[in-house]
């Protein structure tokens, strides 16, 4: 079936005529036929109200694809995988390919790539690519849906973690410089390597944006000692980095009030613990 039969079939099978969708979505009657023939396609808002009120999964209504069901005895093992990794990759293309976002549609079959067979450290279990996909999400939910911004956060750690060189990332300029930025080095100076990054915007909401996913797991990913350090150099280095980018970047203050918000809150109650 392809999404505009998708789109049919879930509407008669829940007793909707095109025009109540359309009343309930806000939009014309003519949008809701359109869809149904498959001359134009929902944006990605609309699929989200047409999958909750069709009670289906936003990955079957776009892709076809059935939510796959854990099995009990595996979900302790998958406890700190707040969310699943392929409805992650199919929300961030969907996204990127309605918006007209070209870099992060190759930044996320890239990164992918690349980053096939590898694991979260701690987490032997989950897949590194979730850790990007997170974030890419992450972006998105704060209305970063910049291309810059989301490709960087795709490809923030393939350059470190793969071997792979800027030159060779599909993206543009802006974006290889914000990831070379991002890229520690062997022996790198911890003070100049935040600075430089201080200096790029792009560079430096992803890595605000990693720092905040990497917080919101420590808990489970960490050792008590390795969670005082993480605290430790969160406090030293990337909160002044946040500070600097409230002045520097108001373009993105309220992005940066909420990241903040968040890991100030996860470090605090971990440092009460």
């Amino acid at each position: 079936m392809t999404l505009a039969e998708r789109l049919a079939a879930s509407r008669k099978s829940g007793g909707y005529t095109q025009s109540e969708i359309a009343e309930k979505l806000g939009v014309s009657f003519q949008a809701v036929s359109l869809w149904e023939r498959g001359e134009t396609t929902p944006e990605l808002d609309k699929l989200v109200e047409l999958a909750s009120l069709f009670g289906v999964s936003l990955d079957w209504l776009i892709a076809g694809r059935q939510e796959e069901r854990i099995l009990p005895e595996f979900e302790e093992l998958l406890s700190d995988r707040l969310f699943d990794e392929q409805h992650m990759y199919t929300y961030v293309k969907t996204y990127a390919n309605v918006r007209e976002m070209p870099q992060t549609v190759k930044a996320l079959a890239f990164a992918r790539e690349q980053h096939k067979g590898q694991v979260r450290k701690g987490r032997d279990k989950v897949p590194y690519i979730y850790h990007p996909l997170l974030m890419a999400c992450h972006a998105l939910a704060l209305g970063l849906d910049d291309d810059d911004i989301v490709a960087a956060s795709l490809l923030h750690d393939v350059c470190e973690d793969c071997g792979v060189s800027p030159d060779e990332l599909p993206a543009g300029d802006t974006v290889k410089t914000a990831v070379r930025l991002l890229t520690k080095e062997p022996g790198y100076d911890e003070e100049e390597y935040y600075r430089s990054i201080s200096e790029n915007p792009i560079a430096t909401m992803v890595k605000l944006l990693d720092r905040c996913s990497n917080v919101s797991g420590m808990a489970a990913g960490f050792s008590r000692d390795k969670l005082a350090e993480y605290i430790r150099e969160t406090e030293r280095l990337v909160y002044p980095l946040l500070d600097r980018a409230k002045t520097e970047y108001p373009m993105y203050s309220n992005q940066l009030f909420l990241i903040k918000y968040h890991m100030s809150s996860v470090v605090e109650a971990v440092k009460r613990q």
